[in-house]
């Protein structure tokens, strides 16, 4: 009996040879194959001995096999072999090899995304890829904007717009970004960072993810257009146009990218500004103007490290193809920051305290981009990266505790504060106060009840109404000269 024994890291080319160099007679291939133990190289207590004394001496590989051989071994599987054809060996051993190999990759290797997707059952693991083609993080930032200017604004907080605005800017801005990975689909195939994206790894298909762009879109803006207003639908529709058309093709072709992506960020919170007060005022255009410069230091501190990816997937930013200017714009848009939130108070958007409160954190803001300016090396990046999202949400939480206007609660409705109609002398000024009642003043029962008991001398219903007038003009008041006043 011929024995093979294979441990789980013996390839299928080295069984392969062994089946082959077999004696090719079909007498002698039945007589010595008849079953081949498989052993795994699991830690295990006994051991085994093969020898080959059975084997016919052909030739000195034969000879060698003579000797035992001890190797580690758990439970053996027992393959029966229904024929004594070599090449049904070979695919038999590779098959289990296969398996095995299978079995432990799975154990071993890392579990990705779209690996740990593939457990959900098929309803979740398709919200699951939906949220990874919406790149659920980036949204969740420009959802986060979007509530931080609708609560800066200068008017009541109405629950039901903000619930509103907020799904609409979700549904919008996950619509811009599955249609950006439809478009890149082919480049974030060549960078680390994306290659594990579910159009590339192929959970979703391209058409799959246009038509969930194209519904995302629709309702997003819908939403937004008639539970919002028109102007907040408006700003969400021109941002989906400017990050899918101009900003993605865009960085392909020009480091502007940048400057045009930083657009994008700094539509968000005059959205949720629009969305509150229904206009874009001073305290909207500080706001955007902050988010628009945050993005610069936070952006190319990032590209830093990652810049053999971008290169090796063609886009053009400017910590490839211009360095220098890279740190240095970081630098300068942390110094307008810092200018923002000093004319915050002085334009009457914020208090004072503002800008006290703001100085020492975008002193050290900068201080990490002049950082980055000088050494311009990986670990001052990093270190500028993880400072920028720490710098944003704490930016906004000062500029929402230390806004000027605070309104809890709507003016008073036209009946409320229309003025009160009352019968009153031409010499007196015409005021909208509701006046205090006067003894004198005559009410419509008291009329009814003169004019029920008038002794009528003409019959019909003009008698009636004669008397009616008369008594009517009688008991209002007359003015100086002697006139009487309706």
């Amino acid at each position: 009996m011929f024995c093979v024994v294979a441990h789980r890291t013996m390839s299928c080319e080295w069984a392969r040879r062994v089946a082959f160099h077999a004696p090719r007679s079909q007498p002698a291939l039945q007589n010595r194959l008849r079953a081949v133990q498989l052993y795994m190289s699991k830690p295990c207590t006994n051991r085994f001995s093969s020898t080959a004394a059975n084997a016919a001496p052909n030739n000195g590989r034969e000879n060698a096999r003579k000797s035992p051989k001890t190797v580690p071994l758990t439970t053996p599987v027992i393959i029966q072999v229904p024929s004594a054809d070599p090449k049904a060996l070979v695919k038999e051993i590779s098959k289990s090899l296969n398996s095995v190999k299978a079995t432990i990759s799975l154990e071993n290797k890392k579990e990705t995304s779209g690996e740990i997707a593939t457990f959900l059952p098929s309803f979740s693991r398709l919200m699951y890829h939906y949220l990874m083609l919406s790149k659920i993080r980036l949204t969740s930032l420009v959802v986060i904007t979007t509530m931080a200017g609708y609560a800066m604004a200068p008017a009541p907080f109405e629950l039901s717009t903000f619930l509103l605005c907020s799904l609409g800017t979700t549904l919008v801005s996950g619509a811009a970004n599955s249609i950006n990975q439809v478009i890149e689909t082919s480049f974030d195939a060549q960078m680390p960072r994306t290659r594990n994206r579910v159009l590339v790894k192929g959970y979703l298909s391209r058409l799959h993810a246009v038509g969930f762009a194209l519904g995302a879109s629709s309702v997003g803006i819908g939403m937004l257009y008639f539970g919002v207003n028109g102007l907040t639908a408006g700003l969400g529709a021109a941002n989906l146009i400017l990050y899918t058309s101009i900003y993605t093709p865009m960085k392909r072709y020009s480091i502007l990218n940048t400057w045009v992506g930083s657009i994008v960020g700094a539509i968000p919170p005059l959205m949720g500004w629009a969305a509150c007060s229904g206009d874009i005022g001073a305290g909207a255009w500080v706001l955007a103007g902050l988010l628009y410069c945050w993005q610069f230091p936070h952006f190319n501190a990032l590209s830093w490290n990652i810049r053999p990816e971008y290169l090796k997937a063609g886009y053009k930013m400017m910590a490839n193809s211009h360095p220098r200017l890279c740190t240095l714009v970081s630098l300068r848009h942390t110094g307008y920051i810092t200018a923002l939130s000093l004319l915050a108070p002085v334009i009457d958007v914020t208090n004072v305290w503002f800008a006290v409160e703001s100085l020492p954190l975008n002193a050290y803001f900068g201080y990490l981009a002049w950082d980055f300016h000088q050494k311009a090396d990986s670990k001052s990046s990093r270190k500028l990266f993880r400072f920028s999202l720490l710098h944003l949400p704490l930016l906004m939480a000062l500029f929402l505790l230390n806004k000027k206007y605070w309104i809890f609660s709507h003016e008073k409705t036209m009946e409320e504060t229309a003025p009160t109609i009352q019968l009153e002398d031409e010499n007196e000024p015409f005021t909208s106060q509701k006046p205090e009642k006067k003894a004198d003043v005559y009410l419509v029962p008291n009329i009814v009840v003169d004019v029920g008991n008038l002794n009528c001398t003409q019959s019909g219903i003009k008698a009636i109404e004669d008397s009616l007038i008369t008594n009517v003009a009688a008991s209002l008041p007359t003015t100086v000269s002697g006139k009487q006043k309706l």
